[in-house]
């Protein structure tokens, strides 16, 4: 059987056929990462593409998490996250950018516990990442610079963990074989996701 201009689209950016879920969560992801652009900044910069009435607020800030929302009309954001403590690999980095990750609520009701890791590069095409959380291991898609869990299964069973762990590591591979290991320390986790709970209830 001979796949689609579409199906094939869909295997470059993934290494699979890309689920309507990967879909909407790419979509969120100008908000989120405007959002990082302002964190960045202590708030007073705006991502091009953002309204000033999308503008996020931080809610909290907890230990290594921060808690945030963002209104735009009736709709509302909300997301924490965070940044390595520790982050390893042959490479300058001076040549990479930003890497975090984010859980996130909405906009849309269906869109739920979204957990999503920003690599700071392209990873290398059709490559998965690597996640453990206290000796618990992930396996995560990739599209461009980013990861994503396979199903929103996965993705609460990741809370779960990162809610018990202490120390979560995230390996993936950039779009030059370079390896990198970032750490995250999991201190301020629950709290920080417990306020967008309630906050996006």
């Amino acid at each position: 059987m001979v796949a689609s201009k579409k199906e094939d689209d869909d295997r470059t950016m993934t290494g699979r056929t890309m689920t309507g879920r990967a879909m909407t969560v790419k979509q969120s992801f100008v908000l989120l990462m405007a959002a990082t652009a302002m964190t960045a900044l202590f708030g007073t910069m705006l991502f091009g593409t953002m309204s000033m009435a999308a503008e996020p607020q931080r809610m909290l800030t907890e230990r290594d998490w921060q808690a945030f929302r963002v209104d735009e009309g009736k709709d509302r954001t909300c997301f924490i996250s965070s940044v390595p403590t520790k982050s390893t690999g042959k490479y300058d980095p001076e040549n990479r950018g930003e890497v975090r990750v984010f859980v996130s609520h909405g906009p849309n009701k269906a869109e739920r516990n979204v957990v999503q890791f920003v690599a700071g590069y392209k990873h290398k095409k059709h490559s998965d990442v690597t996640v453990k959380i206290d000796g618990k291991k992930f396996t995560l898609f990739t599209i461009e610079g980013r990861a994503y869990a396979e199903s929103e299964v996965d993705d609460i069973a990741m809370i779960r963990s990162m809610k018990r762990g202490k120390k979560m590591t995230v390996v993936g591979t950039s779009s030059r074989g370079t390896k990198t290991t970032d750490t995250y320390s999991l201190s301020g986790f629950t709290k920080a996701k417990n306020l967008i709970d309630k906050t996006c209830s």
